[in-house]
C-alpha cells in the first residue's frame, strides 16, 4: 500500500509539474524558451500540449531560421493527433518552402502517406486515393533512390486494387440489375484499365454471359447480331482459359445456347 501510495503521489507530482511548465511555456515572450518546452512536450509524444506551443510561435518567429523546425513539428504533431489532412497539408507546405533542406524528402513522402491514410474504402468515393496515387508518384520521380521508394510502391498496389474493386463491384452491379448492355461496357473497361485485376475470369464470363443474356431479351431484329457477339465473347474467353476454368462448362453451355438460338431464327425467316 505504501510503494501504490508512492507511486500515485509521484504520478501527481510529474503531472503537476507538468502543468506548471506547460502554463509558464503558454504566457512565455521568450520564443526561444517557448520553443525549448514544445520541444520537451513534443519529445514525450504530448502532442496536444506540444502543438499549442508550437502555434503560439508561428507568428511570432515567422522569417526566421526558427520557422522552419515550427512547421516540421506541427506537422509531427498533427500526425501524432491524427489529423492527417492537416498534416498533410503542413508537410506539403514544409517541402514546397523547404525543398532543399534535411527533412524536405520525409515530408514529401509523409504528405503522400497521409492522403493515403485518409482515402476512403473501396465501396465509398476514392477522390483522395487518386490524389494519393498522384502524390507517391511524384515522390517516386522526384527521390527516386529513397528509403521510401519500396513502401510507396506497395502503397500504390493497394490503392489501384482499391481502385479496381470498386470498378469491379460497380460493373457487376449492372450485371445484377439486369443492364447486361451496361455491364458489357463497364465489364470490358474494368479489364482494360485493370489487365491484372484479382476478379478477371470471372469478369471475362460474366461478359459472356451478359452478352448471351443481351441478346435473348433483345428484340428480334437485334438478337442475331447479339447472339453472333455471344459466340464471337465465347471464343475470346477460351483464348485466355484452358478446359481448367471454373467457368467453362457454364461458358459452352452459352455457347452452345447461342448457336441454338440462332439456328431457331434462321429456320424462321
Amino acid at each position: 500500500m505504501k510503494y501504490l501510495s508512492l507511486v500515485i503521489v509521484t504520478i501527481f507530482l510529474v503531472l503537476g509539474s507538468c502543468k506548471s511548465k506547460f502554463q509558464k511555456a503558454l504566457k512565455s515572450n521568450d520564443p526561444k524558451s517557448k520553443f525549448e518546452v514544445a520541444e520537451y512536450f513534443f519529445k514525450k509524444k504530448d502532442f496536444f500540449r506540444a502543438q499549442t506551443l508550437f502555434d503560439q510561435l508561428e507568428n511570432e518567429v515567422s522569417n526566421t531560421p526558427l520557422a522552419e523546425k515550427i512547421l516540421y513539428y506541427q506537422a509531427q504533431c498533427d500526425f501524432g493527433l491524427k489529423m492527417y489532412s492537416l498534416a498533410g497539408y503542413r508537410f506539403k507546405m514544409y517541402y514546397e518552402t523547404y525543398p532543399t533542406n534535411a527533412n524536405s524528402e520525409e515530408a514529401l513522402y509523409m504528405n503522400a502517406y497521409c492522403i493515403w491514410l485518409d482515402s476512403q474504402d473501396s465501396e465509398l468515393d476514392q477522390t483522395d486515393t487518386y490524389k494519393a496515387i498522384e502524390t507517391f508518384k511524384i515522390f517516386v520521380n522526384v527521390y527516386p533512390e529513397s528509403k521510401y521508394v519500396e513502401e510507396c510502391n506497395k502503397y500504390l498496389d493497394k490503392l489501384r486494387f482499391k481502385l479496381s474493386f470498386k470498378a469491379y463491384n460497380n460493373a457487376k452491379l449492372y450485371y445484377n440489375i439486369g443492364e447486361y448492355k451496361s455491364a458489357i461496357v463497364s465489364l470490358r473497361n474494368v479489364v482494360n484499365d485493370f489487365p491484372e485485376i484479382a476478379q478477371r475470369e470471372e469478369i471475362d464470363f460474366l461478359i459472356l454471359k451478359s452478352s448471351y443474356l443481351l441478346a435473348e431479351n433483345s428484340i428480334p431484329e437485334k438478337q442475331i447480331e447479339r447472339y453472333q457477339g455471344t459466340i464471337i465473347a465465347f471464343e475470346e474467353f477460351t483464348e485466355y482459359y484452358t478446359e481448367s476454368s471454373k467457368y467453362m462448362n457454364s461458358a459452352k453451355q452459352i455457347k452452345d445456347k447461342a448457336i441454338t438460338a440462332l439456328n431457331k431464327i434462321n429456320k424462321q425467316k
